[in-house]
């Protein structure tokens, strides 16, 4: 693919951040490592203390000495790992690209990188986890950090220098998937970023910015864009109202708390608990009551899931659940007009804020990156938004959380409310101009609009 290629002079591992994450990487390997390993021989040896009596101490010793060694494993695969990271990005400079995700059941998360010249796209496969790749997915402004080579695969970061993964060049069909996906996503229609290392007057950063478009221009767009035909996609009850249900039965906040993944566990442990049943209520003749190797398995992966899950809803979803639900509860609104838009890269939205009063010539406040919306949405109008709190819960000078209330209902936001003033918010917008101008401008369309 042309146009992949670093720009920056210093090399990638030169960066302090980056240095750092492979660091961390490393030092993260050897704690699973020794720590599975010291648990699996712990209940290796506990075989000894409870031999046959009970007979579920053995199947406890059993499952724990299996995530131990699991554990174990993962942590050993880091070495490998970390030592290709240090060759890679101490071999060549970190590039940036605009980029989009696109998720696979089974086979992990395909990126798609543009070129820096607008020529080409590289088609890539992640390997990671999903709980460590979630912190450098692109956010709307759709940029990821690139190392390596094209051909034989390389290093992705978010824009930063890290965490760090490891990329594998897609082939075949699975490659014409994700340049497919990429291309309805408009990936090549993005603004080159500023490469890395590089500050805003030193050379090969943009010589010159793309005026943000007025309130009339957006609206057109999301007017044009509302009407555009949609997949057919499944039709989904109401979400119950947040100010008078718990938060755990409100979908977005489910899945961005976490909680679906704790169910695939929960699920895994009820298939046990009836293949369990099964046994009592129709026992097989002969049969001693010990567990076999298949359900051993499945008890231990379903466990292991939901704790991880759980942990996972504790230490991350829960938190910014709060926060979100503070929000969209705060007592004092802020009416403003807006414009909903598609994000530049993938399938959320963005809402672009405008003075509650004034006419179609303003310029926008602010933008509000946004979940794909549960239900129809009027591409223009009036929005109250309420919050205006910390990431961290409290109110403060830091990135507000924001929800946005249209039509007696919440929209989630994906990303923290960006001030038009600053280089966040900047940015996005500058994106979505870009797109903007690819094409005649729409003429506005009256009436409501359809968003999924």
């Amino acid at each position: 693919m042309a146009g992949v290629t670093g720009v920056g002079r210093a090399r990638a591992l030169d960066l302090p951040g980056t240095a750092e994450e492979l660091v961390g990487y490393r030092r993260g390997g050897v704690r699973l490592a020794a720590g599975g390993a010291v648990l699996a021989v712990l209940a290796f040896l506990s075989f000894a203390v409870f031999p046959e009596d009970p007979p579920w101490a053995g199947d406890l010793a059993g499952f724990v000495c299996l995530g131990g060694s699991m554990a174990a494993v993962f942590g050993l695969v880091r070495f490998p790992y970390a030592r290709r990271f240090r060759r890679v990005l101490a071999a060549g400079p970190w590039s940036a690209h605009p980029a989009t995700v696109v998720p696979r059941a089974w086979s992990g998360e395909g990126v798609v990188l543009a070129a820096v010249d607008g020529e080409g796209m590289l088609p890539l496969r992640v390997i990671a986890s999903r709980a460590r790749w979630q912190v450098a997915r692109p956010v709307p402004t759709g940029v990821l950090w690139w190392c390596g080579d094209p051909r034989k695969g390389g290093v992705l970061a978010a824009p930063g220098g890290g965490p760090l993964f490891w990329a594998r060049p897609a082939r075949g069909a699975a490659a014409r998937r994700l340049l497919a996906a990429a291309e309805e996503a408009r990936l090549s229609a993005l603004p080159v970023p500023a490469p890395p290392q590089a500050g805003p007057e030193a050379p090969g950063a943009p010589a010159t910015r793309t005026p943000v478009p007025s309130y009339a221009r957006f609206a057109a767009h999301a007017g044009a864009w509302a009407a555009t035909p949609r997949r057919r996609e499944r039709r989904r009850r109401p979400e119950p109202d947040v100010r008078t249900v718990p938060w755990w039965r409100v979908r977005a906040l489910r899945r961005t708390g976490g909680l679906n993944e704790v169910g695939i566990g929960l699920i895994g442990l009820a298939l046990y608990g009836g293949l369990t049943a099964m046994d009592v209520v129709w026992p097989e003749e002969g049969a001693d009551g010990s567990v076999s190797t298949g359900r051993l398995v499945l008890l231990t992966a379903s466990v292991a899931w939901t704790l991880w899950a759980a942990f996972q809803v504790w230490n991350r979803g829960l938190p910014v659940v709060r926060v979100l639900v503070r929000a969209a509860l705060a007592p004092v609104p802020v009416e403003r007009r807006y414009a909903l838009v598609p994000a530049p890269v993938g399938e959320g939205a963005a809402l672009v804020v405008f003075p509650a009063h004034g006419g179609p010539d303003d310029r926008p406040e602010g933008v509000l990156p946004l979940l794909p919306p549960e239900g129809p949405v009027e591409p223009a109008g009036t929005v109250e938004l309420r919050g205006w709190l910390d990431r961290d819960g409290q109110d403060g000078d830091g990135d507000a959380v924001v929800v946005a209330w249209c039509g007696g209902r919440p929209l989630w936001p994906a990303g923290p409310y960006l001030e038009a003033g600053t280089a966040d918010g900047a940015e996005l917008l500058e994106a979505m101009a870009e797109l903007l101008e690819t094409g005649p401008a729409p003429e506005p369309t009256p009436g409501p609009g359809a968003q999924g």
